[in-house]
């Protein structure tokens, strides 16, 4: 029962305080005037992407590497295809070609760097550092294309600078204690079920930190704002490969034991990534048949992890 609590409690507070992280955040950046692609990149981005990074790094430096990686490759398969799914029934989605050309083939190199690195069932050190650099690249090529958009003032809201800091401070602080608790009940849960850490990352943890994409997405979906969903799923699989993938490196590298994440798993990450593209390459938007696609992909990849996943 323990194990439950724990598990349940840490990711409530993952996604309670990681929300509060986010409107702090985006709170002071319109206080200073930022502008407003630089904080859906980054926010949305990195935001929506604070617990698979702290559950991740917890694991790592805790030894339950596996937990880390399979929470880093379910989300990425969780946001491509569960969250995408959810959102074109919702509304239909048309991905502009330069999305495509730009963020979609960003989002693919970084698939295709992380699979590098899990594919020979070791992160290394150099490995993370590496992955780190190019999550660096990639974000200042991001916000020197965005340098030259203005900030729009209209309707501005007023906050007080000092109450979004304890927001910030408090959310960051939240999110940390609840994948702690996230990782510790998971790891409970898989030696009493009798399963790997590895399919519990990918499958329980994963949807719970994919949560603030989910609710994100949907945001969006009803207010029409289609590039926005696209930019923040792309944004939070390149963070999760580069930044999440690269910290998990450094803190606690070692073997990944579970084969099923580097075989299946990884398949699947890229093949779910390649179908959006290639969903997104067509003239038509992307409707409810895509993401029944999309949706039976993400089925497929769990139930298939899920039947070789016991100890």
């Amino acid at each position: 029962m323990d194990h439950y609590l724990a598990f349940l409690g840490g990711l409530v507070a993952l996604v309670f305080f990681a929300d509060q992280f986010v409107k702090g955040s985006s709170a002071i950046a319109k206080i200073y005037k930022i502008p407003p692609v630089i904080i859906g990149v980054v926010l949305l981005g990195f935001g929506t992407s604070l617990p698979e990074s702290l559950v991740s790094i917890t694991a790592a430096r805790t030894g339950d590497l596996d937990i880390g990686v399979g929470n880093i490759i379910g989300s990425n398969v969780a946001n491509l295809g569960l969250v995408m799914a959810c959102a074109v029934m919702l509304t239909k989605i048309a991905i502009p070609r330069s999305i495509i050309s730009k963020e979609g083939v960003l989002t693919f190199g970084s698939t295709i760097a992380l699979t590098i690195v899990l594919i020979n069932e070791w992160v290394s050190r150099l490995e993370g550092v590496l992955l780190l650099l190019g999550g660096a690249l990639v974000l200042l090529y991001i916000l020197r294309n965005s340098s030259d958009i203005e900030v729009n003032d209209d309707n501005e809201e007023e906050y007080r600078a000092s109450m979004e800091v304890v927001r910030v401070i408090g959310g960051l602080g939240g999110t940390v204690l609840g994948a702690f608790f996230t990782v510790r009940g998971a790891d409970g849960l898989a030696q009493s079920w009798g399963i790997t850490g590895g399919f519990v990352g990918f499958l329980l943890i994963a949807i719970g930190t994919s949560l603030p994409e989910l609710v994100t997405t949907a945001s969006c979906a009803r207010r029409g704002e289609t590039d926005l969903i696209i930019g923040n799923l792309f944004g939070s699989n390149i963070f999760n490969c580069l930044l999440v993938g690269g910290l998990m490196g450094v803190v606690g590298p070692g073997k990944i034991s579970d084969p099923n994440l580097t075989g299946k798993g990884v398949f699947f990450m890229l093949l779910i990534t390649l179908t959006l593209l290639a969903l997104g390459v067509n003239k038509k938007p992307i409707g409810k048949s895509g993401g029944v696609l999309l949706f039976v992909l993400y089925l497929l990849a769990a139930t298939l992890l899920g039947i070789n996943s016991s100890i």
